[in-house]
């Protein structure tokens, strides 16, 4: 139900390509849009890719080859981030999400080849997708996570290839990204609620950091009006500190890969990062109903 200029486009394809059909989503939310999909697509294997990634020609070949070679139920490439534009905040956005400090070195961007417990722009086994009824409806983000568990769970084994590979796109500015991690983490909240196997660990770390910084300075006025002492606030900054000393080591161990001096930003916009990220899940928490 797009209003700028997709649907032309598309309809283009669609007289040129007759393979090409437009299926509107009247829901248009990502996982209605999934399951229409799975329910038009009349081959065996379905292909489910980001518009923000661009594909190797050879993704599709290269990932069914895989997933019959691994008797595997989904398979996905190698993810390699690019900056969307060639300036400083685009650049920033990229660095960001190339640090496993920044997103972790669970993330799907720090995928290694071989058997995995997630695969993001997969080709599937149409079939095992339908047996589980589809992708959630009620996640508007994280029904990947979802259903790459729900997979595991019932037995099917997943798989990424390094044999092709795609380009992501990450937020292409600061304010995209800020509200990017928001996002992340309020769903990963909703996420938890619904189906508590799809997260782990390590989506909940920013949570525990907004915990800290928001808890330390409430336990220490309390602590200096009842004790008259302040290691609450004491703990309050060596968090601060010692987060901001994290994030320059990550940013000194990046200049290998990378040596520019405006990566000097880079342990604030780490904490931006991750302090949105967690606020985003406290918020997922508190608002459970909603």
């Amino acid at each position: 139900m797009s209003t700028d200029g997709t649907r032309t486009i598309v309809k283009q394809f669609a007289i040129k390509h007759k393979n090409v059909r437009l299926i509107d989503n009247l829901n248009r939310k990502t996982p209605f849009a999934f399951n229409i999909g799975m329910k038009e697509a009349k081959g065996e294997y379905i292909a489910i890719l980001g518009a923000h990634s661009e594909y190797d020609d050879n993704y599709l070949q290269a990932c069914y080859d895989d997933l019959i070679a691994h008797n595997a139920t989904g398979v996905s490439g190698r993810v390699i981030t690019k900056a969307a534009f060639n300036n400083l905040q685009a650049r920033i956005c990229e660095w960001v999400m190339l640090s496993s400090f920044g997103v972790s070195g669970n993330s799907f961007r720090m995928m290694k080849e071989g058997d995995t417990h997630s695969v993001n722009f997969p080709v599937f086994k149409k079939q095992a997708l339908i047996d589980l009824s589809g992708y959630n409806e009620t996640m508007d983000r994280n029904q990947d996570n979802d259903m790459n568990q729900r997979l595991i769970d019932a037995g099917h084994k997943l798989y990424c290839t390094w044999k092709t590979k795609c380009y992501y796109r990450p937020p292409a500015n600061l304010d995209k990204l800020m509200k990017y991690a928001y996002k992340g983490g309020f769903w990963n909240a909703k996420s938890f609620y619904v189906h508590r196997r799809s997260m782990r660990l390590h989506h909940f770390i920013p949570f525990f950091f907004v915990l800290a910084l928001v808890g330390l300075p409430v336990l220490g006025l309390a602590e200096f009006i009842l004790l008259h002492t302040t290691y609450c606030w004491q703990g309050f900054g060596i968090v601060i500190v010692m987060h901001l000393l994290a994030g320059l080591l990550a940013t000194v161990q990046s200049l290998k890969y990378d040596n520019d001096p405006q990566k000097i930003l880079l342990p604030f916009i780490f904490f931006g990062f991750h302090f949105s990220y967690g606020w985003g899940t406290l918020n997922g928490l508190l608002k459970r109903k909603k």
